[in-house]
């Protein structure tokens, strides 16, 4: 999803209605920030793991990066290993 893409869906909703994100287990936590990042498609992603990862120095210099937004949660960085 792009953020065109969010701004249309969101602009149908009424402005005071919470914006929420996935808890750590189970649940639903407020968003408490955007992070900005440089991702590419994790092609060989297993079911535990998303769609996209940050490179880093185990991703290869044949992976293209581009850009995109993280919305985190409250309690999201219980996730990261």
């Amino acid at each position: 999803m792009t953020v065109a893409e969010l701004m249309d869906l969101l602009r149908y909703l009424p402005p005071e209605t919470r914006v929420l994100v996935e808890g750590y287990e189970t649940g639903y936590d407020d968003m408490v920030e955007l992070r900005p990042l440089e991702v590419f498609r994790y092609r060989n992603a297993q079911a535990w793991d998303g769609e996209y990862q940050v490179k880093n120095e185990h991703s290869g210099q044949e992976s293209k990066t581009v850009s995109a937004v993280a919305i985190l949660g409250r309690r999201g960085h219980l996730r990261q290993s």
